[in-house]
């Protein structure tokens, strides 16, 4: 409902066709966030956690040929999104449930805060029975029984580093429980990211919530809700003092692991400063007036009116989002006895190997799924193959004549022919040709912890795969030895000859 009382509303897409391997699609503005970054930025933080998480990409969306300003695509929860995720034997989810009213705490008495999520199956007895067997546990391993523990844990850790209060720990709302056929553990599933990172939450309004519960009481008298432990966050729920306060070993080891992996200032600020610079060109656009005087897309009336500039496109991100990680950051390593240096170097040691060793494994499944996809789409017919063509590709758009359709115009003409993956919302390898993972998209690598496209113009066989950068832009020859002076945007660099020399990519 709140996203209706703006101007600049959302939508959720329902298509005939797969686009980008889904049919359910979530269409937001996020009229709230003025970075534009906390849905993308917590879907990363998620999937770099290894959670099973939806994604996020950025699009510019045109109706009938008319520019309605920039969104963010999402994935939406449905039964579908659990048959690819999960892939179950049975043809038809029953056990998917959405969480969407308030006081979903998982108590009982809670259960009517829920619903199934398959609109042909409205039965509740598997979920309530889930209800009773939560609220007699007594201890981690029984609930551990009925309960996916980690990534329950991990999405707690992850409510709290993101300051989220719309999810599980405060609001109790924005997730889904699904009952997972391989083992009949059940799993928790959270979405909608945009009142995160101090979104929303600096309303005395809010810090009403915390004022006289939590773990440790009346703490934080002034009120800095960034500086809130995990224990006054949370607010004094049943199943978070079995798994957290009477364990609070395995709960620091998460909060460890989370700070390593996706959680610290050097990961998550050289990725909010590339989505910030790919981004910023679209912002301008965004909040640039059409010939009429009005924004583009703004076309509730009677809504609230979001009036977002560059400047506090700008201003949201440094005083905002990466304040609130500087501090989140240093809160949760004083909370938890844990040496910030040490994570950061332990981060910056581990974090490229890791995920190229969890995407090598999945390759091999996500190739399968996309092949899946891929033969689903040929038995479409010629009608099916013109609408996916309308919505993705740039150059051409539908006869006006035969439709009138939403489309989805990815960056079309601001963005360079050779990175291809900019589209989805990463940017380009600069410093390596080595390729990860492939997928229906193009290849994949790994740069600076995250995924980048491999531009092929570059990286191949005849050109720079066993050559340097600075080769490629003919000014500085390669170096023979991989011993690198120092580092910039453009790669590694070396001394030879008393010259500057471009550090090979086969040493990086």
């Amino acid at each position: 409902m709140y996203a209706r009382s703006n101007d600049k509303v959302g939508f959720n897409i329902k298509l005939k066709k797969k686009f980008l391997g889904r049919k359910n699609i979530r269409i937001r503005p996020d009229p709230s966030d003025k970075s534009h970054l906390r849905s993308k930025l917590c879907c990363d933080i998620a999937n770099r956690m290894g959670l099973p998480s939806i994604q996020a990409i950025y699009a510019r969306l045109y109706m009938n040929n008319e520019y309605w300003g920039l969104y963010t695509l999402m994935d939406s929860i449905k039964t579908s999104w659990i048959k690819q995720t999960f892939n179950p034997s049975e043809d038809e989810v029953t056990t998917l449930y959405h969480c969407k009213n308030r006081g979903a705490d998982l108590t009982i008495g809670s259960e009517d805060k829920c619903f199934n999520a398959n609109d042909d199956y409205q039965n509740m007895e598997a979920f309530n029975q889930f209800i009773q067997e939560i609220n007699t546990a007594t201890t981690t391993e029984e609930i551990e029984k009925v309960l996916e523990v980690d990534v329950f844990l991990k999405f707690m850790a992850m409510e709290w580093l993101i300051g989220s209060f719309d999810h599980f720990l405060v609001l109790g709302h924005n997730f889904y429980l699904y009952k997972r056929e391989s083992d009949n553990k059940w799993i928790i599933i959270e979405y909608d990211y945009d009142n995160t990172f101090g979104n929303g939450n600096n309303s005395s309004n809010f810090g009403d919530f915390w004022n006289f519960n939590g773990f440790n009481g009346g703490a934080n008298a002034k009120n800095e809700i960034v500086k809130y432990t995990f224990d006054y966050w949370e607010l004094d729920h049943p199943i978070i003092d079995i798994l957290v306060h009477k364990n609070p070993e395995r709960f620091t080891k998460i909060i460890h692991d989370v700070l390593v992996s996706a959680f610290n200032p050097s990961i998550l600020n050289e990725h909010i400063d590339e989505l910030r610079e790919f981004l910023l060109p679209y912002i301008k656009e965004d909040t640039t007036p059409n010939a009429d005087g009005n924004l583009p897309g703004r076309i509730n009336k009677k809504g609230n009116k979001k009036i977002h500039t560059v400047s506090d496109f700008e201003s949201d991100i440094e005083n905002k989002l990466k304040n609130w990680i500087k501090t989140k950051f240093e809160v949760a390593c004083e909370e938890y006895g844990l040496d910030q240096n040490e994570i950061i170097r332990e981060s910056s040691n581990n974090n490229e190997d890791n995920n190229e060793d969890n995407n090598e494994e999945n390759n091999e499944e996500n190739n399968e799924e996309n092949n899946e996809d891929n033969n689903e789409d040929n038995n479409e017919d010629n009608n099916e193959n013109f609408e996916s063509k309308a919505l993705t590709n740039n150059d051409e758009t539908p006869n006006e004549n035969k439709r009138k359709r939403t489309l989805f115009k990815y960056h079309d003409n601001k963005i360079s022919d050779d990175c291809w993956s900019e589209i989805l919302g990463y940017s380009c390898c600069k410093k390596n040709c080595k390729v990860v993972y492939i997928d229906n998209n193009g290849k994949w690598g790994i740069e600076n912890n995250q995924r980048c496209g491999i531009n092929e113009s570059i990286c191949n066989s005849k050109s720079a795969s066993l050559q340097c950068y600075g080769e490629i832009t003919k000014k500085y020859p390669c170096c023979k030895e991989c011993k690198t002076v120092y580092i910039d945007k453009d790669g590694e660099w070396g001394f030879e000859n008393n010259s500057l020399c471009s550090i090979k990519y086969s040493c990086v």
